[in-house]
């Protein structure tokens, strides 16, 4: 076979396989990103229920089982 089908063959078998691959990759680190964006509203008023006397009348206030979602 003469080189010029390999290198007209050879970048057409690579570069999707390469696009594929930083899709995925970019898809895996975007729902990274989300899920360290996730905050435990219950554990943070729990943390904050333990701080100073501010933060303690702050979360007496707010009452976990009234807030709907």
């Amino acid at each position: 076979m003469p080189v010029e089908f390999y290198i007209l063959v050879i970048p057409f078998c690579i570069i999707p396989v390469f696009l594929v691959s930083l899709d995925y990759l970019n898809k895996s680190a975007e729902n990274k990103r989300k899920s360290y964006n996730v905050i435990d509203f219950d554990k943070f008023v729990k943390r904050k229920e333990e701080g100073d006397a501010v933060d303690s009348d702050i979360a007496k206030l707010i009452d976990i089982n009234k807030i709907a979602a």
